[in-house]
């Protein structure tokens, strides 16, 4: 206990501003923020700038970034090839009630990239990305029911706001999880709506859609589990889903708005497992808000206008494709290039490497997960299949580790999950490492 202590009161003692600011912030704000996902106990940090690999708190703390603002910062925070594109186009007009052509420059690099997208369509979050995903096989499938997996997580409309961090005592058998409420406030009928199956347990998660298929106008599911723990899929288990969805006319969606940082085409090139659709957000927008999808030609038709009779599927948004978020995006797809993406992978191989010395010399059971620049820390030694071998983790611990993490200079999501951008190199990991050994080293100190 005395070392949770420890690192709360040095958390607190170095963060007095930033607890000002959330006071103040709670006077008009639930909370104090508008994120559910930064926030932390006691409160969390408040950014005064950032810059490359670098975020400096209201009280003047330099940290590093592993995290960039939830995986989307690729390129490090206000990289130039982005910051000069956005202040040309300032003085030209921020947003236009009719197209620009930076919308279609965009287009053309998704489509180029990703096997999926005959064509695509842009939103401002990953949420609305979703949404019209499942709207979209609605449409098409003229059926209603989806099925998910447990713990996925994609965005926070009614339909796909189950089973993401539940309670596993409360959720059924492992085997066939209840579907459960992520949130209070769905509309009634949505757990209905939604068949719940486990992650990467192939023959268990088949069966469970053989028995709903008739009913399934899609099946989506987050190649590699984001934000619970950036646990990838198994090659076996996204081959199930595209043959069982195949065979019965469903559409298959990945939500790759975490997992597209795993190559250049995303989850669905590093598995060459091609889904009928795909939703997209974070990297492709540069740092500002948006979200994109797309598939096939006769299922992106269903959005198209100029159409007699107009869209069969109704899309539309005031800040859609804004010629801002399109520059932004388009430089930082320019970045990456397949040498920029092999070096990225290198760099957040030899985090992982580096992380499991630390816990061999220290004698803690660590695995590090992920895809490409993406990594998460579990303190376990069991076997990590789904959702649930994640829940099982000691919560407190990691919490522990986190603040310490804060203590040290280190910025990563509250459960240990992180992103390595191209600023960040072996100096900036050699620092990393440095800090959890520190961290552990007071967390597993004897008690005084």
């Amino acid at each position: 206990m005395a070392d949770t202590i420890s690192e709360l009161d040095k958390y607190l003692e170095s963060t007095t501003k930033s607890k000002a600011l959330w006071e103040d912030a709670k006077n008009y704000l639930p909370g104090g923020d508008s994120r559910n996902s930064i926030f932390w106990a006691p409160y969390p940090i408040f950014v005064d700038r950032a810059q490359g690999c670098h975020v400096v708190d209201s009280d003047g703390t330099d940290r590093l970034d592993f995290i960039g603002t939830m995986t989307t910062l690729i390129l490090g925070h206000s990289p130039k090839s982005v910051v000069d594109v956005i202040e040309q186009q300032m003085d030209k007009g921020m947003v236009y009630n009719a197209p620009s052509a930076h919308q279609t420059r965009l287009a053309k690099l998704l489509c180029d990239r990703i096997p999926s997208f005959d064509l695509v369509r842009f939103t401002n979050s990953g949420t609305e990305a979703t949404l019209n995903t499942i709207r979209a096989a609605r449409a098409v499938t003229g059926k209603s029911k989806i099925a998910k997996v447990e713990g996925g997580y994609h965005g926070s409309h009614d339909q796909v706001s189950v089973s993401v961090r539940t309670n596993p005592a409360k959720s059924g058998e492992r085997t066939r999880p209840d579907s459960m409420p992520a949130t209070e406030g769905l509309g009634e009928g949505t757990l209905d709506q939604v068949i719940v199956v486990p992650f990467n347990e192939t023959a268990i998660a088949k069966q469970r859609l053989e028995e709903n298929k008739d009913d399934l106008a899609a099946v989506i599911i987050e190649p590699m589990l984001g934000s619970v723990g950036m646990l990838p899929a198994t090659s076996e288990f996204l081959t199930m889903l595209r043959e069982f969805t195949t065979d019965n006319g469903i559409i298959l969606i990945f939500d790759e708005v975490i997992s597209y940082r795993a190559a250049m085409g995303g989850c669905q090139e590093y598995y060459g497992i091609t889904p009928d659709m795909t939703s997209l957000g974070k990297i492709i927008g540069g740092g500002f808000s948006i979200g994109a999808f797309g598939g096939t030609k006769s299922i992106m038709d269903l959005y198209d206008p100029s159409q007699t009779g107009g869209p069969r599927v109704a899309h539309a948004g005031t800040f859609n494709a804004n010629p801002m978020t399109m520059l932004a995006g388009a430089a930082t797809l320019d970045e990456l290039t397949p040498e920029v993406y092999q070096k990225l992978e290198k760099m957040t191989d030899y985090l992982r490497s580096e992380i499991l010395k630390v816990g061999a010399e220290l004698e803690v059971p660590i695995q590090v997960t992920g895809l490409g620049s993406l990594f998460g820390i579990h303190f376990t030694s069991e076997e990590l299949v789904g959702y649930r071998d994640i829940a099982a983790e000691d919560s407190a611990f990691r919490h522990k580790v986190f603040l310490g993490l804060l203590n040290e200079g280190i910025l990563m999501a509250s459960n240990l999950v992180g992103a390595v951008s191209t600023e960040i190199g072996k100096t900036e990991i050699d620092t990393f490492t440095a800090a959890l050994r520190r961290v552990l080293e007071r967390a597993l100190a004897p008690s005084s």
